[in-house]
C-alpha cells in the first residue's frame, strides 16, 4: 500500500489556492471541498486502484476528507488566536466559524494537533484507516467521524460534562442562577473543584488550565451574541457542534429542536455575570 501520509501531503497543497482560503471558513459544516486528482498523478493511481475494494476505497476518502477538515481548523485556529493575541482583531471582530475554533475543547485540539504531526511522517498515516475502525471516538476527533458517529460521540462528552457540572453545583448547595453569591470564581476554587470544573469544560487538568477556560468563556460569550442572526442558516452538523462545545443536550433532537435548545440556551445566559455562565451548561440544564 502506498504511504497515505504521502498522498495527503500532495493533496494538502490545496492549502494554498484562492479557493480553500474560501471554503476553510465553512468549518463546522465539513471540509472543504477537494480538488480532483489529476490523471496518472500517485492520488489519482492509487484510489484506481483500491477502487477494486470498494469498502477500502471508502475509509480511503473518509481519512482524507478528515485529514483535510482537521488541517483548515488547525490552521484557522492558529490564525485566530495570532490575530487576537497581538491585538488585529478583537473577539466581537470574528466570525461565527473563527470563534468556532477557539473554544474547541482542549482534549479535541490536543488530538488535532497531534494528528497533524502524524501526518507529516511517511508511513505512520495509513495507521489512521485502522484508527478509524477499532478506535474512533478515542483517537480521532470528530473530522473523521461519521455524521451519526458524531451525533454518538458528542452526547457521551456531554453527558460527563454535565455530570461533572452537577457534581461541582452539588457541592455550592446546588445554587441556582439568582444565587450569585454562592457560585464561586474560578480563582476561589479549590483543587477537587478545580477538577469537576475542567471535566465539565472538558479540559485536561494541565498547567495554564484555568486561564484556558476563561478565554474559551469569553470567546464563547462572543459566539453565543452571533447565535440570532447565524442560527438559522446553520446544518445539522453545525447545530450539533454548537450544541456540544455548549454541553447541551444532543440525543435524538431533530435539527428545529436543536435550534430551539440554542435559542433557549442564548437567552437563559444573556445577562449572566461571567462568575455565573462558567457553569452555564448545568445551570441551563437543571433550569
Amino acid at each position: 500500500m502506498h504511504s497515505l501520509s504521502r498522498i495527503l501531503l500532495n493533496r494538502n497543497k490545496v492549502l494554498v489556492q484562492p479557493a480553500y482560503l474560501v471554503a476553510v471558513r465553512h468549518t463546522s459544516a465539513g471540509p472543504p471541498p477537494s480538488t480532483p486528482a489529476k490523471e496518472g498523478s500517485l492520488t489519482y493511481k492509487y484510489e484506481k486502484f483500491i477502487g477494486k475494494w470498494p469498502k477500502v476505497l471508502a475509509l480511503h476518502r473518509t481519512v482524507l476528507e478528515g485529514s483535510r477538515w482537521c488541517f483548515a481548523d488547525v490552521k484557522m485556529y492558529f490564525r485566530t488566536k495570532k490575530a487576537v493575541t497581538t491585538g488585529q482583531k478583537k473577539l466581537s471582530d470574528l466570525t461565527v466559524e473563527e470563534l468556532e475554533t477557539l473554544v474547541q475543547s482542549g482534549s479535541e485540539l490536543f488530538k488535532m494537533l497531534t494528528l497533524i504531526v502524524i501526518l507529516q511522517i511517511p508511513g505512520p498515516g495509513d495507521i489512521l484507516i485502522l484508527m478509524l475502525i477499532f478506535f474512533p471516538r478515542l483517537v480521532l476527533t470528530r473530522h473523521f467521524w461519521s455524521d451519526e458517529q458524531r451525533r454518538e460521540f458528542f452526547q457521551l462528552e456531554v453527558t460527563k460534562a454535565l455530570i461533572s457540572g452537577e457534581q461541582l453545583l452539588s457541592t455550592f448547595g446546588s445554587p441556582s442562577p439568582s444565587d450569585e453569591n454562592k457560585l464561586k470564581p474560578i480563582d476561589k476554587l479549590d483543587t477537587s473543584e478545580m477538577l469537576l470544573l475542567h471535566g465539565m469544560h472538558s479540559m485536561y487538568p494541565l498547567p495554564g488550565a484555568k486561564r484556558r477556560i476563561e478565554k474559551r468563556m469569553e470567546a464563547l460569550r462572543a459566539l453565543d451574541n452571533l447565535m440570532p442572526s447565524a442560527i438559522d442558516g446553520f446544518n445539522e452538523r453545525q447545530l450539533i457542534f454548537n450544541c456540544y462545545i455548549r454541553k447541551i443536550d444532543i440525543g435524538k433532537k431533530s435539527e428545529s429542536e436543536m435550534r430551539d435548545s440554542l435559542r433557549q440556551y442564548v437567552k437563559f445566559t444573556s445577562r449572566m455575570p461571567n462568575n455565573v455562565y462558567l457553569y452555564a451548561s448545568p445551570l441551563f440544564k437543571q433550569k
